[in-house]
């Protein structure tokens, strides 16, 4: 017997029906908002998925074999992928173009809980509007996505920050050319003792007095009202901060929502992110984050587009699946067919699949196809789920009546075919 890939997973009838439901919570979602279904191909050059991370992400991908002068690898994620597509039609397509995908990608990396080495992923991306109202589309789909699988306001929470309004926080505070490493630090500041943040900090060059005052500012959140008030009485905002806590403030006046909160400390490790920036957790802090996403302003450009504003985010399907497990309400798909017909003998054959023929312009038809006397095809039909069983028999074809049971509750009853 051969064991499947470490951090691959296998998608038996129940599992993918449950993935397929997801997926068209929040495909259906997604349109509503007017967004449409996009694909981009597995293979992507090595070249374009190293445009914005830098040759260290080869270490996270799956590398395909060097032919000739090819070099090309599975795709890691699905922002990069449409925006080439983006970039391909981007004078002919009328803005703004929102899009969405759905599909499975690949990294190279250690398997955890909710992080595996091929993972379904759904990724929304706007193109050509800088305006606030752009970001809170996105903030408002992002939660209506999740709220479309069966989640609950309360029990996940949006954590939102500004680019801008983090880096002019830290322009005030950390060396010329720390700020990046700063940044990084800050982005998994959640996971860090207070002893290894400043640890982490003195180490990028950046001491603990400077260290500190990152802390303070950082540790804020909370509604915006509330955030809104501490900003006034804690930090003195230079030009580009205030721009984007303007932008922010801007933004969240248009989210519906309420589980929103504004966190200083969220930063979004990729350079790339150019505005707002957020990230999804399950308020009980059970695992990892369950979306993120943000304004990218300049990644169509440094893919050789024209510049033009975008956002957008993704969702995980793997840490979302634990969630709702953990819930009580991942999708449990009732697979049973409506029928399962059981012809009483081989002569009944022909009749049987006629029957089911015609059955199968309206149902969910299933047929022994193995021969079994009657008894172990109720046993079949049984262990299939199939609702409702049809006996076709010397008598029902010469009545035209056929017994039907009802495998739930065991009545039984004549019906004609008219009546099925």
């Amino acid at each position: 017997m051969f064991p499947r890939v470490k951090g691959a997973n296998d998608f038996f009838p129940s599992d993918f029906a449950a993935l397929a439901k997801i997926i068209g919570q929040l495909s259906l979602a997604c349109q509503k908002y007017g967004f449409n279904q996009v694909m981009a191909p597995s293979i992507e050059t090595v070249k374009l998925l190293t445009a914005k991370s830098g040759e260290e992400t080869k270490n996270q991908m799956f590398l395909l074999e060097k032919k000739s002068s090819e070099e090309n690898a599975l795709k890691y994620d699905l922002t990069v992928p449409m925006t080439r597509m983006f970039v391909s039609k981007q004078r002919e397509l009328a803005k703004p173009v929102k899009w969405f995908s759905v599909d499975r990608m690949w990294r190279y990396e250690a398997p955890q809980q909710g992080r595996e080495r091929e993972f379904f992923q759904i990724s929304v991306e706007s193109f050509g509007s800088d305006k606030p109202e752009a970001d809170a589309e996105i903030i408002n789909l992002f939660i209506d996505c999740l709220l479309s699988t069966g989640l609950k306001d309360k029990e996940f929470v949006l954590k939102v920050n500004h680019r801008k309004l983090l880096e002019g926080i830290l322009q005030d505070i950390v060396p010329k050319g720390k700020t990046e490493a700063a940044m990084r630090i800050i982005d998994k500041s959640a996971k860090l003792e207070e002893q290894q943040f400043f640890a982490e900090m003195e180490k990028a060059g950046i001491d603990n007095t400077r260290a500190a005052r990152i802390k303070h500012a950082t540790d804020i959140n909370g509604t915006l009202d509330e955030v809104d008030k501490k900003i006034a009485k804690h930090l003195e905002l230079n030009e580009l901060a205030l721009e984007g806590w303007k932008n922010l403030k801007a933004a969240l006046s248009m989210v519906k929502h309420k589980n929103v909160r504004v966190d200083l400390s969220i930063a979004r490790g990729l350079a790339y992110y150019t505005g707002c920036v957020f990230e999804a957790f399950d308020t009980e802090g059970v695992f990892r984050a369950l979306g993120a996403g943000g304004r990218y302003d300049q990644l169509v450009q440094l893919l050789g587009g024209e510049a033009c504003p975008a956002t957008g985010f993704a969702i995980g399907y793997s840490t979302l699946s634990l969630l709702l497990q953990h819930h009580k309400r991942f999708p449990q798909a009732a697979l049973g067919p409506d029928y399962s017909i059981v012809p009483l003998n081989e002569e009944m054959l022909p009749e049987a699949l006629k029957l089911a023929h015609q059955l199968r312009e309206k149902y969910t038809v299933d047929i022994d196809i193995m021969r079994r006397k009657i008894g172990k095809q109720f046993d079949y039909a049984n262990g299939i789920g199939a609702k409702k069983v049809i006996v076709v028999g010397p008598e029902e074809i010469k009545s035209k009546k056929f017994t039907v049971k009802d495998m739930k509750t065991g009545k039984e009853e004549k019906k004609k075919l008219a009546e099925l």
